[in-house]
C-alpha cells in the first residue's frame, strides 16, 4: 500500500499501476503493455509451494509441465519488492466489491487524506492528482454494504474530505491480449472508469491527452491519434494529438490523400460516421498506396472509432496497434462505449455543446 505525491500530471498516474492485494500484481504503460496477473500456472506454483516450500525449481517445473526458468521468473515476480506479497493464506478469490472513489479534499488537506485512505483496510491504491478529484482511491471489498460503509464512514467522514463520488467496477471487458490474430487486446476497467471521473471540466488539451491514455493504457493501443472537427481548412478536421505517430508518417499520409491515391481510414469514418477497423493495414487494399508507409512506422491493425454528439461528427479517435488483432464485437462496442462517454466533453470545447454551468442553470 502507498501513495505518490510527485504526480505532476493527471496522466501520469496510468504510467505505472499496481494492483498490491495478495492475488495479483499489474503494471500499466501508456503505449505499451506489462501485465503480470496471478493465472492458472501462478496457482499451481503456489499450491505446490503451500505442500512444499523448500521444493526446488526443477521439481515444481516437472510438476507443473513447464520449464524451470518458467518456475524461476514467476517466484521472482511473484516475490517482487514487496508490491505483491504472497503467502499461504493467498486468497483465491477476487474480492466481490471492487470500487474506484474520486475524493475532492478541502483546501490544504490533500497530503493528510491521502495518507488516511492509503493507510485504511480496503484501499488498494491511493493516488494524489490533479484535475476534478484531489485523490483518487482504487478498493476491493468483500461486499457491496462494506464498499458503502468505507465511502460514508471512512472518506466522507474524514473532517478534510469535501466531497467523494465512487465507481463500482463490474468486470472486465475484452479478452487477454494474444499472439498476432487474436481476438483483441487486453482492456483495463480500472483505469478507464479513472480516466472518466477526471474528464469532467478538462479542457480540450487535456482531453485529448485523456484519449490518449484511454488508447493505451485502457484499451491497449500503441499508438493513438486524435482527430478534431475543423472548418477552417481544406477537410473538415484537423489533429490535435497524436501518441506514438510520427510527424513523417502523417505528412507523407496527407500527401496521399491530397493526391487521390488513397482515402484512409480517418477519411473514411469521417465520410460515414462508422467506426472502421483494419486488421492488417500492411496488406489491406485501402492501404495499397500506403503500404510501404504502414511498415516503415511499424503498426499491423488500426481502429478508428468517431466521437458523434447528435448528427455532428465532432472528432475521431485512432487507435493503433503493433500486433494483428482481428476485433471481436465486445472489445469494438467496449472502446466505442469509452470514447463516447468524453464525447460531450470534447463537443462543449468545441463549442458545439452547452457548457456544465449552463445546463447546471
Amino acid at each position: 500500500m502507498r501513495y505518490d505525491p510527485n504526480i505532476g500530471i493527471l496522466l501520469s498516474l496510468f504510467a505505472d499501476i499496481g494492483s498490491v492485494r495478495g492475488h495479483r500484481k499489474e503494471v500499466k504503460m501508456a503505449g505499451r503493455r506489462r501485465r503480470q496477473e496471478l493465472d492458472a500456472v501462478d496457482r499451481r506454483l503456489v499450491a505446490e509451494l503451500k505442500r512444499d516450500g523448500r521444493a526446488p525449481n526443477v521439481a515444481l517445473a516437472k510438476s507443473l509441465g513447464v520449464s524451470e526458468k518458467t518456475v524461476r521468473l514467476r517466484i521472482a515476480r511473484l516475490q517482487d519488492a514487496g508490491k505483491l506479497r504472497i503467502s499461504a493464506e493467498l486468497t483465491e478469490d477476487e474480492p466481490r466489491s471492487r470500487m474506484i472513489y474520486l475524493v475532492k479534499a478541502r483546501p490544504g488537506e490533500r497530503i493528510e487524506v491521502a495518507e488516511f485512505l492509503a493507510a485504511q483496510p480496503g484501499a488498494e491504491i491511493v493516488y494524489l492528482t490533479t484535475g476534478a478529484a484531489d485523490v483518487i482511491v482504487v478498493g476491493a471489498f468483500d461486499d457491496d454494504t462494506s464498499a458503502l460503509r468505507f465511502q460514508v464512514q471512512t472518506i466522507e467522514g474524514h473532517e478534510g474530505v469535501a466531497s467523494a463520488e465512487s465507481c463500482h467496477l463490474i468486470t472486465k471487458a475484452g479478452v487477454s491480449n494474444g499472439t498476432a490474430g487474436g481476438a483483441a487486446p487486453a482492456v483495463d476497467p480500472e483505469v478507464l472508469a479513472t480516466v472518466m471521473g477526471l474528464a469532467r471540466g478538462a479542457s480540450l488539451e487535456e482531453l485529448s491527452q485523456i484519449v490518449c491514455t484511454v488508447g493505451t493504457a485502457g484499451l491497449g493501443a500503441d499508438r493513438v491519434l486524435v482527430v478534431i472537427a475543423d472548418d477552417s481548412g481544406r477537410r473538415p478536421w484537423r489533429v490535435t494529438r497524436s501518441h506514438g505517430i510520427s510527424t513523417t508518417y502523417l505528412n507523407a499520409l496527407d500527401q496521399l490523400i491530397d493526391d487521390g491515391l488513397t482515402d484512409g481510414v480517418i477519411k473514411k469514418v469521417w465520410q460515414t460516421q462508422l467506426h472502421m477497423l483494419v486488421t492488417d493495414a500492411r496488406t489491406d487494399p485501402l492501404f495499397a498506396a500506403a503500404h510501404g508507409l504502414v511498415l516503415a512506422e511499424g503498426y499491423v491493425s488500426i481502429l478508428t472509432l468517431p466521437m458523434l454528439y447528435g448528427d455532428s461528427l465532432v472528432a475521431s479517435i485512432s487507435l493503433y496497434y503493433d500486433s494483428k488483432y482481428s476485433f471481436d464485437e465486445t472489445y469494438v462496442a467496449t472502446a466505442q462505449g469509452a470514447v463516447d462517454s468524453l464525447t460531450i466533453g470534447i463537443a462543449r470545447s468545441l463549442g458545439k455543446a452547452p457548457s456544465f454551468n449552463v445546463i447546471q442553470r
